[in-house]
């Protein structure tokens, strides 16, 4: 079942660049840690639901329908392309005034994430134990997703956060920003080929 092979797995996909921590950095410097937590909630959300849906079978079902994993890569990459644009377009020269990332597009992120897609598929197929009961390895797969994403999530925002300590010039973190969404498309991009 699962083990620390596992939690290391976890441990370097949620840890890494991807359009969710991209985006909550991107957030904590143009306009703080508390205003990043609806979407922060609504990554956890839907973090929680891509991962039970795949431990229960949808992965399986997207994998064999090439006309729907094509259209889950297509609608992925366009919010992933919004996203970014939101980014570029963050103000930070008046945090009262940011245009704040909503629960809903925290929900999405993870769903339509090609990246996101990757690490559950992978992570459920080659760590899970067919012989075992489904039940409790999903609990232990969703928990274990859900927890790391919270805490790389967080992380990365309040490294953004610290962006703004450095990065005195409004300039310059309209900047990161505008690298922030070209790494997302970055990251999406190498995820779909």
């Amino acid at each position: 079942m699962f083990g620390l092979p596992f939690v290391l797995f976890v441990i370097a996909m949620t840890g890494t660049p991807g359009p969710g921590n991209l985006a909550h950095m991107a957030i904590g410097q143009s306009s703080g840690f508390r205003s990043a937590l609806p979407f922060l909630a609504g990554t956890t959300f839907g973090g929680v639901c891509l991962d039970t849906s795949v431990a229960f079978g949808l992965g399986k079902v997207v994998m064999a329908s090439d006309a729907l994993a094509l259209t889950l890569k297509v609608v992925g990459a366009v919010y992933i392309l919004y996203l970014a644009w939101k980014v570029v377009n963050l103000t930070v020269d008046a945090p009262g005034e940011v245009k704040r990332f909503s629960f809903r597009d925290g929900a999405l992120i993870h769903p339509l994430s090609p990246k996101s897609w990757a690490m559950a598929l992978v992570a459920f197929s080659q760590f899970s134990d067919p012989a075992a009961p489904l039940i409790p390895q999903v609990a232990a797969f969703v928990l274990t997703f859900m927890f790391f994403q919270i805490f790389f999530h967080s992380l990365w925002c309040v490294a953004g956060v610290s962006l703004v300590r450095v990065l005195r010039s409004a300039r310059i973190r309209v900047a990161v920003n505008g690298v922030v969404a070209l790494v997302m498309v970055g990251v999406t991009l190498h995820a779909l080929l």
